[in-house]
């Protein structure tokens, strides 16, 4: 069961509404793994974000595609085999995502000062 919020996401806010979609710790790592259109089975996808639970990354994936992020493909086969891949409502956020990327990159100082250089 997906994690219901109890307070209503502010629909006068494009802010609020944007973080909505990639405000999980893993939603847009997930989309940055995606980012080359080559659909992955979620296994790969774990093996691409160790840090994170199986369980969790699935809950996170479920969400996605009920957004229209992602889309899941079920393949009706023994065993059953599933893949993910970007849409292009999910594409539309990597601009976004490349920027956190290069704002990161630009101020690794604050992260090393607060985590510490050993502690990856």
């Amino acid at each position: 069961m997906a994690y219901e919020k109890k307070i209503p996401v502010d629909l006068d806010c494009p802010l609020r509404l944007t973080m909505s979609l990639i405000e999980s710790k893993w939603k847009s790592c997930i989309l940055d793994e995606l980012r080359s259109g080559k659909p992955m089975r979620p296994s790969e996808i774990h093996k691409c974000l160790p840090e994170a639970t199986p369980r969790v990354l699935d809950i996170q994936m479920k969400e996605m595609v009920a957004d229209g992020l992602i889309t899941k493909t079920i393949f009706a086969e023994l065993p059953p085999r599933s893949e993910y891949q970007i849409t292009e409502l999910g594409e539309s956020l990597l601009p976004i995502i490349d920027s956190m990327l290069h704002w990161g990159k630009e101020h690794f100082d604050i992260f090393e000062r607060k985590y510490g250089k050993n502690n990856t």
